[in-house]
């Protein structure tokens, strides 16, 4: 590779860097990369920097958060920087860097992109791309959306940010007189926990013996466990707070998805590696996960359908093995690939699964 590449990777807040990249960041370290990191809040990845006036949301401190990105990513004389999470990105991309930006997008802020509500994000999105180097993105509708608006250097990483597979072992699908599907996620109204019991709700009428359990938490939890009583479901599902998400998926029959829309949904990769389909709705994010069982998006009806038919066919219990397009190292091998072709350097030989600029 030359003289080692420097690296600076930009979030708004810690818990984004120590929830998707320590793996990532070491298996760039040893490949020759310098990688050093930055946040608004804390991180415990190694070389990292506290960035004054980041947020998750946009702030009168803009000022003093630019200066303060300035400052570090000069000091650490950064050949490339990769911002992640929204503020971070617009505001690195603003701040008119010495060295190109890459935007590492976990997810463009719209399902489809004809909501009226996306048209704001949209308008900020098509005038950053302007200052943007390139572009790694992780589902095919957004990469269609770069693309379409002429974005420099647009990679997609099939496999997301990856999954520590040795932390989600594949298992059997238990073999269990009932259905046992699980839910995991925030229970808020973009991820529709209530469609999970409108689809546990079909499958009890069609007389699936099923169980569903609910982890996450948030705004809508005490609604749903409300909705549980009021509608009959309480032998049959359980809103259980946070928990282990291997073991439940270990424990479980699949993973039931409901979200209006997604990046990669990380829960789905590892309902894969575990050896779980995941069921839900046709959505953006969703349709690209590995191991997906597809309805028409909010038809509860004909996701339980889709589910009843594959209990009776057995298809719920023979799942493929796809731990290979999974791994944390073949994330971080495509994100080596993609910066090296923003710098116009060859690619390493163990550059993993990345798709590039179809342009």
């Amino acid at each position: 590779m030359g003289e080692a590449v420097r690296i600076g990777l930009v979030t708004s807040v810690g818990r984004t860097l120590d929830g998707f990249f320590p793996q990532i960041v070491s298996r760039l370290s040893s490949q020759g990369f310098v990688v050093t990191s930055a946040s608004g809040s804390h991180s415990d990845l190694p070389d990292w920097t506290p960035l004054a006036g980041f947020t998750q949301r946009p702030s009168p401190a803009l000022v003093s958060a630019v200066r303060a990105l300035r400052a570090w990513s000069r000091t650490h004389q950064h050949d490339v920087v990769v911002t992640n999470t929204a503020t971070a990105s617009a505001i690195v991309r603003l701040a008119g860097l010495s060295a190109p930006v890459v935007y590492f997008c976990h997810g463009l802020h719209w399902g489809r992109e004809s909501d009226p509500r996306a048209l704001p994000w949209r308008i900020v999105e098509r005038g950053l791309l302007r200052r943007t180097a390139g572009v790694i993105t992780i589902n095919s509708d957004d990469q269609a959306w770069f693309e379409r608006h002429h974005a420099p250097h647009v990679h997609r990483l099939p496999g997301g940010v990856g999954v520590p597979l040795a932390d989600f072992p594949r298992s059997a699908v238990p073999d269990a007189a009932e259905l046992r599907l699980v839910w995991i996620g925030d229970f808020t109204p973009r991820k529709r926990p209530e469609q999970a019991l409108a689809v546990v709700e079909h499958l009890v009428g069609a007389g699936v013996p099923v169980t569903l359990r609910m982890l996450g938490d948030g705004p809508l939890i005490d609604t749903v466990r409300e909705q549980i009583r009021a509608r009959g479901l309480a032998d049959v599902v359980r809103a259980d707070g946070r928990a282990s998400a291997a073991a439940a998926l270990a424990e479980a029959s699949a993973l039931l998805h409901t979200a209006t829309w997604e990046g990669l949904p990380r829960v789905a990769l590892e309902a894969a590696a575990v050896g779980r389909w995941t069921y839900g709705f046709d959505v953006k994010g969703l349709r690209d996960a590995p191991l997906v069982r597809l309805a028409p998006d909010g038809d509860a009806a004909a996701l339980a359908r889709r589910i009843a038919d594959d209990v009776a066919a057995g298809t719920v219990r023979s799942v493929p093995d796809v731990r290979d397009r999974l791994g944390v190292d073949a994330a971080a091998d495509g994100i080596a690939a993609a910066l090296l072709d923003v710098l116009g350097r060859p690619a390493p030989a163990s550059a993993g699964p990345v798709l590039p600029d179809a342009g």
